[in-house]
């Protein structure tokens, strides 16, 4: 089946336009709350919630992003007191990644500002909507990771 998408949408989609639209609001009221983290650092917070004391390259797998990037989120976020390395105890040229006390408070209101974000974007989207968006999505993903 040949997908019927509208030039200006695929435009929207390549710039980057869909993303921005979606993350601006994030982002002002990150800044309404006076919270210094971009969505990227609230990524690396939320894996570390959901599994602490994680290597760099576990990190990495979990992001889906490349050493360097993490390298440079986790450089930003240890310069803000929110994680911190810890020497690996099996292997002293490991470093393991460990989310600290106010990494923890940080990560809980951004949460918070996420979930109220979430429900009000999704408030006049049904159930069954979401499921298809997201199935939709998750094969878009699948799609082209065979492409490249």
């Amino acid at each position: 089946m040949e997908a019927i998408i509208e030039y200006e949408e695929v435009l929207n989609v390549l710039s980057g336009r869909v993303v921005d639209r979606i993350k601006r609001p994030f982002y002002k009221a990150f800044a309404r709350e006076r919270v210094a983290i971009s969505s990227e650092q609230y990524t690396i917070l939320a894996c570390l919630v959901k599994q602490n004391m994680v290597t760099q390259q576990t990190l990495c797998g979990m992001t889906k992003k490349d050493k360097p990037n993490i390298t440079r989120l986790l450089d930003r976020l240890e310069h803000k007191s929110l994680v911190q390395r810890i020497a690996d105890t099996n292997d002293k040229r490991k470093k393991r990644i460990c989310i600290t006390e106010q990494g923890v408070l940080v990560y809980e209101k951004v949460n918070r500002i996420v979930n109220d974000m979430m429900i009000h974007a999704t408030k006049n989207i049904d159930e069954g909507q979401m499921v298809v968006f997201q199935d939709v999505l998750r094969h878009l993903v699948n799609n082209l990771a065979v492409v490249v």
